[in-house]
């Protein structure tokens, strides 16, 4: 599994949620890929599967919460990860 491009998939949805996001990364258990959580209030996580599939869950839920919907097959569609127009 390379670790690198899974955070590099993580980091290019975040940039097209937010400027500049602080990011933390923890490489899940049992091979599942990554997830990437923008380490702010109201922040979230985007967790990546090696086949670049991906969850978005917000802060309100804890990192298990998420972990275990992303376990289950859980996954955001693509587009989702639209970019906010700011009008």
């Amino acid at each position: 599994m390379d670790i690198d491009r899974l955070v590099d998939f993580a980091k290019a949805y975040f940039a097209k949620l937010t400027q500049d996001p602080v990011l933390k990364v923890i490489e899940l258990p049992d091979g599942l890929g990554v997830c990437v959580a923008h380490a702010v209030r109201g922040g979230g996580k985007i967790y990546v599967a090696p086949d670049e599939s991906a969850l978005f869950v917000g802060s309100v839920l804890d990192f298990n919460a998420g972990l275990e919907a992303f376990r289950d097959g859980l996954r955001t569609p693509a587009e989702k990860f639209e970019k906010f127009e700011r009008g």
